[in-house]
């Protein structure tokens, strides 16, 4: 889940210090990042900070960016920031409960979601936040009840009903799980994540549904590699071939570097299609992406032993079995091309 809950020493939010703390040095961790990363989006915050250097909710923005990039040193400071401006806020000691938890110390999160409920007793995002911590910390029955608490305070808070289905799915309750998911895009109808659970449960159940809910969530991130995958996988293990072979002409387009879309296209050529010769060029592909990919490498010399080339597949079951002595059916693979010999 990209939204998760982590926690922070009290005193250095609850005992606010004096006014001089603002003007800290900006770490220099910091001044670097911002002056080598080109990315636009960064750029873009950071000019939004500048022209309105007392809006919190930029700086919170901008602590999540860097936590991203692992740099927890330079968030703490931007929710320093972001603390400081307005100390009875609510975002800033959510982010802060946040900030914890992505580093795994829930302990701390806790303590600092335990101080805000004091403050905001009926805040439906409290709770809702409560409920992401305890299920990050494997307990589903009060990960539930905090997600009912957060419905409770507002019936309209998408994320807790996802939370509500996340755990009902950890408990093996697949229709209240539905249901909890269905609702929240009812109530955020860009609910990405929502779209993909619901995507992924209804391809186990081998429910064509699957593919609207992974259109859905393609509608919202486009490019999204896991569900263009997930997609192209439920249309390949349903015999939808052509369907299949156009997304992950989609995934390879936009991830050249990601070899398993280039896998999965020689796969479905090698061994539905029959198209021995083209399901060579897919491997090898897929191979010029990750050089030791040993099952590209067998599954392209059995397309040349189908094609009569017993050379170049005996070639590849060698270099198969030099990357792992133990592959079993390359093994074989180069037992019945050396037998012919």
């Amino acid at each position: 889940m990209k939204n998760t809950v982590y926690i922070l020493i009290l005193f250095l939010l609850f005992s606010c210090g004096n006014e001089k703390e603002e003007q800290q040095k900006e770490p220099e961790q910091n001044k670097e990042i911002i002056s080598q990363v080109e990315d636009t989006t960064f750029k873009a915050i950071n000019n939004k900070i500048r022209n309105d250097i007392q809006n919190a909710d930029l700086y919170i923005e901008r602590a999540n960016m860097y936590i991203d990039m692992n740099d927890f040193e330079s968030a703490k400071f931007d929710l320093d920031r972001a603390y400081h401006i307005d100390t009875t806020a609510l975002n800033p000691l959510l982010a802060f409960a946040e900030y914890w938890m992505k580093q795994g110390k829930l302990g701390y999160s806790l303590s600092v979601l335990e101080k805000t409920e004091q403050r905001y007793p009926k805040s439906s995002r409290v709770y809702e936040k409560y409920s992401e911590l305890y299920l990050y910390g494997q307990d589903v029955e009060k990960s539930l009840r905090y997600a009912d608490l957060a419905v409770k305070y507002d019936i309209y808070n998408a994320k807790a009903y996802y939370l509500k289905g996340y755990n009902f799915m950890l408990k093996g309750d697949t229709t209240r799980a539905i249901s909890s998911y269905q609702t929240a895009v009812e109530q955020d109808p860009d609910f990405f994540e929502a779209y993909v659970e619901l995507g992924l449960i209804y391809a186990a159940k081998n429910d064509p549904l699957a593919i609207q809910y992974y259109n859905n969530a393609l509608s919202i991130k486009p490019d999204d590699f896991s569900v263009l995958y997930s997609r192209g996988m439920y249309e390949q293990e349903h015999e939808m071939y052509n369907e299949a072979i156009q997304t992950y002409y989609l995934a390879k387009e936009k991830f050249p570097n990601r070899k398993e879309a280039h896998f999965n296209l020689g796969y479905i050529h090698l061994y539905y299609l029959k198209l021995y010769r083209e399901g060579t060029k897919y491997f090898t592909d897929a191979i010029e992406v990750d050089p030791k990919y040993i099952q590209a490498y067998y599954n392209r010399g059995y397309c040349f032993e189908l094609m009569g080339d017993i050379a170049n597949a005996e070639k590849d079951y060698r270099y198969a079995l030099k990357i792992d002595p133990t592959y079993t059916n390359a093994a074989l693979g180069l037992e019945r091309v050396t037998s012919n010999l």
